[in-house]
């Protein structure tokens, strides 16, 4: 059931704690903590808990949400998200790097894809009709995130164009899936729809060096697509449709090599999302919310990926100033609690903190 009335939410950023208030449509969880990772920045941030037990987020550094200088960096957690890293760069090119997908190898390399566009014009404004180089690339760290590799470009030709997104998939064979979407699959010099998106997985075999077009989660109308792998071996995507910005969910089988039909899961306005499994195999979906009051919404599925939108949806985030929010990416902490990362542009009454990547922790509902 969904009730409506007011939550006061405590908020930490650095050592100071402020007070938020805003109304509330959906489930409240108990004991939420909430925090800000880095201010100035952070936008489209990924999420990962990361081998040696740091928590790593790849984010927008350097630009709003266009901008020719953007770039992506990377902060850590060595203290399950109560302090965080200042940011280093990732990759920072002449053009605008955005869009990252992140994941970590069977070897321990992390691996971050990205997509690189130069259309904007002599003023700096954003404008995809200019006819400016667009790709795709991969940069890899060998060493824990101290250094990263020179950016190899993946050849996504066959699609036209292609961007990551998300958390990147690493299967217990050492294969990785990364979602990248873009065009349909074309002939060589056929000219592809630009308007298109599928939502493809590329597929990596050598710990995220090279990639290769592996399969289709949705085509013709889905785009940004986050993926996790059940305990039963079933892989579960979630993905944003365009342009009415639902969620959509989608099985394979087979590693990622065919899927099933979608089927919608939430009303438009609702998205992009992150799937994460959960200790007791139950899997938690967070996503976006741009419907108002705008934020952050999850919910808990059973351990096949089924979901009970109307019923079972809670709150996390409900005080960003603008549908320009969301993007959340979560992991499961030592303790069993869930930290899921997002950003906003800002946060209702506090006019001092403008652009950020925020972070709530919180206990799970159990199951009923």
């Amino acid at each position: 059931m969904r009730n409506t009335f007011l939550i006061v939410a405590a908020v930490v950023v650095g050592v100071t704690t402020y007070l938020v208030a805003g109304a509330v449509k959906d489930r409240e969880l108990p004991g939420i903590k909430r925090g800000i990772v880095v201010r100035g920045q952070g936008y489209f941030p990924v999420a990962m808990m990361l081998q040696d037990g740091r928590v790593a987020v790849v984010l927008r550094g350097g630009a709003e949400h266009l901008g020719i200088a953007g770039r992506l960096d990377i902060v850590f957690s060595s203290d399950q998200g109560r302090t965080w890293s200042k940011p280093t760069v990732v990759v920072d090119s002449p053009a605008d790097d955005r869009n990252p997908a992140f994941g970590q190898a069977k070897d321990g390399t992390l691996v971050v894809g990205f997509w690189r566009t130069a259309r904007y014009d002599d003023q700096g404004r954003y404008n995809e009709n200019l006819n400016k180089p667009i790709s795709t690339w991969v940069t890899r760290s060998e060493d824990g995130g101290k250094t990263w590799s020179d950016a190899q470009e993946i050849d996504v030709a066959e699609i036209g164009w292609g961007s990551p997104y998300g958390k990147i998939l690493a299967l217990p064979d050492g294969a990785m899936l990364m979602n990248i979407y873009g065009g349909a699959v074309r002939q060589a010099g056929e000219k592809v729809n630009d308007r298109e998106n599928n939502a493809y997985l590329y597929r990596s075999t050598d710990n995220g060096r090279n990639w290769k077009r592996w399969g289709c989660a949705g085509a013709r109308k889905f785009n940004e697509t986050g993926l996790v792998r059940l305990t039963s071996g079933q892989l579960l995507a979630a993905m944003r449709s365009d342009p009415a910005g639902e969620t959509w969910l989608a099985r394979s089988n087979d590693d990622g090599r065919s899927w099933s039909e979608p089927a919608k899961l939430t009303p438009a306005a609702v998205h992009p999302a992150d799937l994460v499994l959960l200790p007791d195999n139950r899997v938690l979906l967070v996503t976006g919310y741009r419907v108002g009051p705008f934020g952050v919404r999850g919910i808990v599925g059973d351990a096949n990926g089924r979901f009970d939108w109307e019923d079972r949806r809670f709150e996390l985030v409900n005080d960003a100033t603008s549908g320009d929010c969301g993007y959340p990416s979560s992991v499961v902490l030592k303790d069993g609690r869930v930290m899921t990362v997002y950003y906003a542009v800002g946060l209702k009454g506090r006019a001092d903190v403008g652009v950020h990547c925020g972070v709530v922790e919180y206990g799970v509902p159990a199951e009923r």
